[in-house]
């Protein structure tokens, strides 16, 4: 009997040694310089819907060492019945380990396109393992900052080196995916049909070769690249065998990947059709040798929705994503999630009118919001217009050269019409012609629709307590619209010498599209100083008069909303008389 156990437990021993196991520790490296022409070896991948990591020949062909920084590179030839099956190395399969004799070489990179599919670049895991070991500041705050994200890369060579890798999309339409390329710079955006289960996995497990993907917007609207995971050790991730988007220390979302299938393609044009998944961790490394990242940590988001109305046709929708914050991309990726939005609930965004208001909440303002509303018209494409402010107002939060201002949300209201909701002024016209400085009037502002008959709109206005005896030139203009008196040369830029603080509430109380506002008219000349004196002696002595008649002076608002954008300038004068 004791025999019988003996050899039982001999039995398990054996096989717990010799039977593959998936582990999460990282296996031994094959060192670049011990690396010869001829030897084989095994790279490993997913290429179906069957979730199957499968394996392929690798043959070692050349090895290239510029020193001083430069970048090692491994040549290899594949081969097999996977290769076979596929035509040759697919986008999304690099970062696939490469082995020989059970040693990690390193991950598939690139191919030379083409001119042989077959033909591979493979980065040494050597160079991979230094990310692992990077600073990683942007795990130590609350809000991130990276700056030079994307660059497109053009080239006018027939036959070159491509990364094993693309952007994907999802959620985005065609005017969307345009609007997207042009403020990112990207090129090679692809949105293919793909399937994966979304939501957050808090203990995801990994293992060399499986599907991974890195995303910056995720949600209703994603974007991101899909490739494979190169090693494992613990918690911590390498993957891809070259960078994402080079960013360095980076803040953006690690996601599982489903794969569909493979298409192939002639000369090396094939793809793994692949679709990013659960929130699994954060990629925090964008490095030329490739991506590393954290298991069941994740980034710093910036949460977005967009609630778009049609009224022509009353029907209403709700999307939500979710931006890994960077600073630098915040501004553009609101943009682009606003403006797909709109695109996909319009037919059209040709001869239509927006109205959009939305609230970021951020700690960059007391009040911990900016809220705007404001009307747009566009013959062409709205939406481009409509977005400006909303990149104009995260651009703000976004630049502050004291400190980083979080961003907690964005929540964007847009209504829109498909006809042309603009007016111009026909006239204007005091109710009276003879005023005192300090005294409110009303103007009669005649409008004129588009193609509707005219309309009145009462504006009162208060004539300034400084106002020169004799005639008082008044401008009646659309918000947007820069009056003459702004056109001066004061010899430096508006916003040169003011504070963040300041920037953001000049931008709070700029004047809207479907305001009228009324503004001194005529160029500002340069004042003595006596007569600067001169208007505020009389200022005080107006005051004092009606403190002592017991009133207190109170000055009309200066601008007032209507249902139409302003489209030019009227304008007005009025005789002030000697106080």
């Amino acid at each position: 009997m004791h025999r019988l156990f003996a050899k039982l437990f001999l039995i398990v021993v054996l096989i717990l040694f010799i039977t593959p196991r998936t582990t999460s520790a990282m296996p031994e490296i094959f060192p670049f310089d011990q690396l010869k022409s001829g030897m084989v070896g095994k790279a490993y991948t997913v290429v179906d819907g069957s979730g199957k990591i499968e394996n392929f020949d690798v043959k070692i062909i050349g090895l290239t060492d510029e020193g001083k920084g430069s970048k090692r590179v491994i040549m290899a030839q594949a081969s097999g019945e996977v290769i076979n099956r596929t035509g040759g190395i697919l986008q999304g399969m690099s970062g696939s380990p490469v082995y020989i004799d059970g040693k990690l070489v390193g991950a598939l990179a690139a191919v030379l396109k083409e001119m042989d599919p077959c033909a591979v670049f493979i980065t040494p895991i050597e160079d991979m393992i230094e990310l692992w070991s990077l600073p990683d500041p942007k795990a130590q705050v609350n809000r991130f900052k990276v700056e030079k994200i994307f660059e497109e890369k053009k080239s006018d060579a027939q036959n070159k080196v491509e990364e094993v890798g693309t952007f994907y999309v999802s959620g985005f339409d065609q005017s969307g995916l345009n609007f997207l390329q042009r403020e990112l710079g990207l090129a090679n955006l692809q949105s293919p049909p793909t399937k994966a289960e979304r939501g957050v996995k808090f203990d995801a497990t990994l293992e060399p070769g499986s599907a991974l993907g890195v995303a910056i917007i995720y949600g209703d609207f994603s974007l991101g690249a899909t490739g494979t995971v190169t090693a494992v050790d613990g918690k911590k991730i390498l993957a891809f065998g070259h960078s994402f988007t080079h960013g360095g220390n980076v803040n953006f979302f690690m996601t599982d990947a489903s794969v569909i299938g493979s298409v192939s393609g002639a000369t090396g044009n094939g793809v793994k059709l692949a679709g990013i998944g659960h929130i699994i961790g954060r990629v925090n490394q964008d490095r030329e040798s490739g991506v590393a990242g954290i298991l069941g940590t994740f980034p710093a988001v910036v949460p977005i929705t967009v609630t778009v109305k049609d009224n022509a046709l009353n029907k209403q929708e709700t999307y939500n994503a979710t931006i890994a914050y960077n600073e630098s991309l915040v501004p553009k990726l609101g943009a682009s999630v606003v403006y797909t939005a709109l695109s996909k609930m319009a037919d059209t965004l040709a001869e239509s009118t927006v109205e959009i208001d939305f609230n970021v909440k951020t700690n960059a303002v007391s009040s911990g919001e900016i809220i705007r509303k404001n009307m747009f018209y566009n013959a062409s494409d709205v939406g481009q217009v409509a977005v400006l402010e909303l990149m104009q107002a995260l651009n703000l939060v976004c630049s502050n050269t004291k400190e980083e201002s979080n961003i907690f949300g964005v929540d964007v209201n847009i209504s829109f019409d498909t006809e042309r909701r603009t007016a111009s002024i026909v006239s204007v016209t005091p109710e009276k012609k003879f005023v005192k400085p300090g005294e409110t009037i009303n103007l009669t502002v005649e409008l004129q629709p588009y193609r509707k008959p005219t309309e009145k709109v009462i504006m009162p206005y208060t004539v300034p307590l400084t106002a020169h005896q004799g005639n008082l030139s008044l401008e009646i203009h659309g918000g947007a619209l820069v009056p003459s008196n702004q056109n001066q040369n004061a010899g430096i830029s508006p916003d040169s010498n003011k504070s963040y603080e300041d920037r953001i509430k000049d931008f709070l109380k700029a004047g809207k599209n479907n305001q009228l506002v009324v503004e001194v008219g005529g160029l500002n000349e340069a004042r003595t100083e006596k007569q600067i004196r001169r208007e505020i002696a009389q200022a005080k002595k107006i005051q004092a008069r009606l403190k002592k008649e017991g009133k207190t002076f109170k000055k009309a608002d200066s601008k007032i909303d209507t249902k139409y954008i302003i489209d030019n300038v009227g304008r007005t004068t009025l005789s002030v008389e000697k106080v």
